[in-house]
């Protein structure tokens, strides 16, 4: 155990406690903040494996009264870990068949140097926000991908070619998507709500409103701090690429499959809104094909590669929201900011806070729970202060959008589950990300609103 998780050990132990001295919080309600607080730090310093403290945040619930077991199990039949199942399955026929090292070789046939290849990679994943709704599964289709790159050039876990890869394609597609009305859950959360107050919003209004700046730009943004932070005295040479092991001329029979599986998935995903079938049941029937007995070009006991304890962690995050919501805490924080933006008499400046203000919330819920329980009060602020409540609930979009630490984001947890980036790279480069947003992009965006007459 080194210096970090030693001092996360000890601090994720004395935190808690100092939540039960907080007045005004109901026994169940200081119960479960305290339990956040240990999991939150716990998970971020590692003094423990990461599953082990979700386990046991899932047991301290149910045994310490704060929920009901089944309450707190809840998470597991939720659509979202089972369609972190399916592509994780799906991962595996890109990594377990020569097709992830042969997608790696053609990449890198085409580039002629790293800092065009890390280009590459964050338009990749700009792209795939367009075509896949889903953030998990964009990540677990692009990481394959990008772990068959680092093979091949000779790349180890943690090193700063590894983490400038998978961070470049991870944090361009989950924040760039922010930008897109169809690439992040809390954006759809935040369009339903609408939805029941008779507003609507369409695809290109919302890429109207946030895409050049919140999507576009900050793709950029997120470029330049990890060519910055990521900076090497000498960039491997990719006028020549590197020789990639026994690959078949021709595409295999089990790459044909896959390949053909996976196309016929991202299409269906790309058009979820015409046909309107759920992303998880689209997962769900790849995974039947791909390990179809005597057709799939996986046999089914590939399936036990798929890392589980994952999933555990997963449905503890949301749990995790499930609990602050159970216990009545969100309801206390949202009655303590509301008079708090009643005051504000600018339009602007209430637009920029309403974000800020968002980002505690971020901290101790799943994001598009957040988007769930502020919008209407965004909402039923507008029509008390007599403001259009479009730019409001669009403000508060932005903010749903600003994570600091992987476990606030599903697609950052899968992509760390790969070990190429150690906790602390994710870490930096997502805080100097929302930093970045906060004090530049945010108001930069308030700023093109009222360029282009929107407020």
């Amino acid at each position: 155990m080194n210096s970090s998780q030693k001092f996360g050990l000890c601090l994720g132990l004395m935190l808690p406690f100092a939540i039960f001295l907080i007045p005004g919080l109901t026994s169940s309600a200081q119960q479960a903040l305290a339990i956040a607080i240990f999991a939150i730090v716990y998970w971020t310093f590692e003094p423990v494996p990461i599953p082990y403290t979700a386990i046991l945040m899932l047991t301290l619930y149910p045994l310490l009264n704060v929920m009901p077991f089944e309450t707190t199990f809840n998470a597991f039949s939720g659509k979202v870990i089972w369609l972190v199942f399916a592509g994780m399955a799906l991962s595996l026929g890109i990594t377990e068949t020569p097709l992830g090292l042969r997608i790696s070789h053609l990449i890198l046939d085409r580039v002629r140097s790293y800092q065009q290849l890390l280009f590459g990679l964050h338009l990749l994943g700009l792209i795939m926000a367009f075509l896949i709704p889903s953030g998990v599964v964009r990540v677990l289709i692009l990481m394959p991908m990008v772990l068959s790159l680092l093979k091949s050039l000779g790349e180890k876990p943690g090193s700063k070619i590894s983490a400038a890869f998978v961070l470049a394609v991870v944090c361009s597609t989950y924040y760039g998507g922010v930008g897109l009305l169809t690439a992040s859950v809390p954006n759809l959360v935040l369009l339903g709500v609408l939805e029941t107050h008779g507003i609507i919003l369409y695809w290109s209004q919302w890429a109207y409103y946030l895409f050049p700046v919140i999507g576009l730009l900050r793709v950029c943004a997120i470029y330049l701090l990890i060519r910055f932070i990521f900076h090497l005295p000498q960039e491997p040479d990719l006028s020549k690429p590197p020789t990639i092991g026994d690959i078949p001329k021709n595409l295999t029979t089990a790459e044909k499959k896959v390949l053909g599986v996976l196309l016929t998935g991202i299409l269906l995903w790309a058009t979820d809104a015409i046909h309107g079938t759920h992303p998880v049941f689209i997962g769900l029937g790849i995974v039947l094909f791909i390990y179809l007995p005597v057709w799939g070009p996986l046999q089914f006991e590939t399936i036990k590669k798929v890392n589980f304890p994952l999933l555990i962690y997963i449905a503890a995050t949301f749990t995790m929201g499930y609990a602050l919501e159970y216990t009545g805490l969100n309801h206390l924080l949202t009655a303590l900011i509301t008079p708090i933006l009643q005051k504000i008499t600018s339009p602007i400046v209430l637009m920029g806070c309403i974000t800020y203000l968002a980002i505690p919330f971020d901290f101790l819920m799943d994001t598009a729970v957040v988007a769930g329980v502020l919008t209407p009060i965004i909402l039923e602020l507008a029509t008390a202060l007599n403001l259009p409540p479009l730019p409001l609930a669009l403000s508060l979009g932005i903010g749903t959008g600003i994570v600091s630490i992987p476990y606030q984001g599903a697609p950052f947890v899968v992509a760390y589950s790969f070990r190429q980036v150690t906790m602390g790279q994710f870490i930096l480069i997502m805080m100097l990300i929302s930093l970045v947003t906060l004090t530049l992009l945010v108001p930069l965006n308030l700023l093109y609103w009222h360029l282009i007459g929107f407020v």
